[in-house]
């Protein structure tokens, strides 16, 4: 048993299984990718995003700095769910199968939500 409940990062949405869907979620990088949420260790615990509490989605190749502003960059994509009419949380992948596993999570739980993902190879 978890020392903390798992909270929703939603304030509109919980799901009463939260635990079940957790234990059957797809581990991916350091989140985890189920069939009803999308779940990200937070302080303390777990936290979760809801499929059904998000507005739109949208996957856009980037980079991060590794030696401050000028210099390596590591190329990364980020995903962006959209949530309750004006928050994000922000999911950072090294690889596109990677972020392709919550995309299509999320595009399977909510069929008609908008949903843009970036194609365009890093550096172009």
């Amino acid at each position: 048993m978890p020392i903390f409940q798992m909270k929703s990062q939603s304030a509109s949405c919980t799901l009463e299984g939260a635990e079940n869907d957790y234990r059957a979620a797809r581990r991916v990088a350091q989140y985890r990718v189920g069939a009803q949420a999308a779940y990200f260790p937070a302080f303390p615990g777990t936290k979760y995003l809801p499929y059904a509490a998000v507005d739109r989605v949208i996957s856009k190749n980037s980079a991060l700095s590794v030696t401050g502003c000028c210099g390596k960059q590591l190329p990364v994509i980020r995903v962006r769910l959209f949530y309750d009419g004006e928050f994000y949380q922000e999911f950072v992948f090294e690889k596109q199968k990677q972020a392709d596993v919550l995309l299509d999570a999320v595009a399977a739980a909510r069929p008609g939500l908008p949903l843009v993902r970036d194609t365009t190879p890093f550096g172009a």
